[in-house]
């Protein structure tokens, strides 16, 4: 039996042990090639941290990821840098929310952030005269760090994340089976005293609801208790540590592509023929679902995407779709950008600079599975263009909404903490592309 029909009996078998929830994929490293698509994947671990644990899972990672774009014009190749760039994108999230638990509700306000940088160079850029596009590019993405920040925190009851009522209910229901018991067993001496209990339970019961949801400071202050000076700080601390358990499970995945090296492939065969793209880890390992819910994010034609008229004036107008030129939106939504943005063409700057404004619109984020992961609207946006190649300098937009998550174990995406904050957030996305500094030979 030769090594091929060994390895497609093998993904046969990968499929078949994927079919049962109860089995295992083979040994880590181990190759098999889906005899559908003929894509070579390999198991990989994926680290996790869990309830205060690190915990590691196999799963199937390919050695090459596939994309497809929409057509490029037959230009777009003259607009390519002609040196290496630094592409830095910085997305801020930013708010006042609560969450709730074990009879407890913290508010406070947050300001999440994640800023990746990378390295792009073209490596190779080749057009035919029948309008065949072939175009390598290397992309390096030397950080990737994300922060969370909480002020202004407070406490509160929140009776409603607990059986509160439900033993209400039940203890006066109990005491009153027990005075008509005792009563009429001639206790009535017994049955005062358990009148008395149930009088107090619901006096407590009254006293709760009354306070019920009322800040910790307002609490002590109904019982006339003194507001302690560490009041603020021991809110603090106890949402810090919620916060913490969240991220501790996507820092993994956050900084699970830096220093890593992609060598991405655009192919077209023809003017007005889709753009494939293809993704290859320089180093030959596979691309996790981690470092793919960033690297598809990379754009080499953004400024084509951007201003698809190098020969716009002051004044037009014009609507770009939201997947191509999503590189903006950075790690904000998991999945493929839906809508249209408007970008109209302002007043230029004294260095000849072009300047964009962005018109407010919504987006929804759309993952593999077809499902809407999360929506923001755009409120307004501005840009700068270098002139000289209708070249993207900075982009700059601000937006309101509610990002998703897939899977918090694993994606770097807007992580599910923040998401429970049960609050739409403020974000902020900032692009920039700048000349990569040369080095010493």
């Amino acid at each position: 039996m030769n090594r091929s029909a060994i390895i497609v009996i093998l993904a046969l078998a990968v499929a078949a042990t994927l079919s049962k929830a109860d089995s295992k994929l083979p040994p880590v490293g181990t190759k098999v090639v889906d005899p559908k698509s003929g894509i070579e994947y390999v198991v990989i671990e994926v680290p996790s941290i869990l309830d205060g644990g690190t915990n590691t899972t196999a799963e199937l990672a390919p050695l090459t990821r596939f994309a497809k774009h929409r057509p490029l014009e037959p230009e777009a190749t003259k607009r390519l840098h002609d040196g290496p760039v630094i592409v830095s994108s910085l997305f801020e999230a930013s708010g006042r929310g609560d969450w709730a638990g074990n009879g407890v509700e913290f508010r406070g306000s947050y300001l999440y952030t994640i800023a990746v940088t990378g390295r792009s160079e073209v490596v190779t850029c080749e057009t035919s005269n029948d309008g065949r596009v072939h175009v390598v590019e290397q992309r390096t993405f030397l950080s990737s760090r994300d922060n969370l920040s909480l002020s202004k925190v407070d406490a509160a009851l929140a009776l409603d994340t607990l059986p509160v009522d439900q033993v209400h209910d039940w203890t006066i229901q109990g005491c009153g089976i027990v005075v008509t018991i005792a009563q009429y067993c001639g206790r009535p001496d017994f049955a005062g005293g358990v009148a008395l209990v149930g009088a107090a339970v619901e006096s407590w019961y009254r006293a709760l609801k009354e306070i019920d949801g009322i800040s910790v400071r307002g609490v002590l202050g109904y019982f006339g208790v003194e507001v302690p000076d560490n009041v603020d700080k021991w809110a603090s601390k106890q949402l810090q540590k919620i916060a913490k358990r969240e991220l501790d499970a996507v820092h993994v995945c956050i900084q699970s592509i830096e220093g890593k090296s992609f060598e991405i492939t655009y192919e077209q065969e023809a003017s007005g023929k889709p753009l494939d793209v293809s993704y290859r880890n320089v180093d030959g390992s596979p691309i996790s679902e981690a470092e793919w819910e960033i690297l598809r994010q990379a754009n080499l034609f953004l400024d084509q995407n951007m201003v698809p008229n190098a020969r716009c004036r002051v004044g037009d107008s014009w609507k770009v779709w939201a997947d191509e030129v999503q590189e903006l939106f950075g790690v904000a939504g998991n999945g493929r950008a839906e809508g249209q943005i408007l970008v109209t063409r302002t007043d230029n700057r004294p260095n000849g600079d072009w300047t964009l404004k962005l018109s407010g619109t919504e987006v929804s984020f759309r993952d593999d599975h077809g499902t809407v992961s999360g929506k923001m609207r755009i409120k307004d946006g501005n840009g700068l263009v270098d002139a000289s190649k209708a070249s993207v300098k900075t982009l700059h937009a601000t937006a309101t909404g509610s990002l998703g998550v897939l899977n918090k174990k694993r994606h770097a995406m807007f992580f599910d903490f923040v998401k429970r904050l049960r609050s739409e957030a403020n974000l902020r996305f900032t692009l920039a592309v700048d000349p990569a500094p040369k080095t010493a030979k």
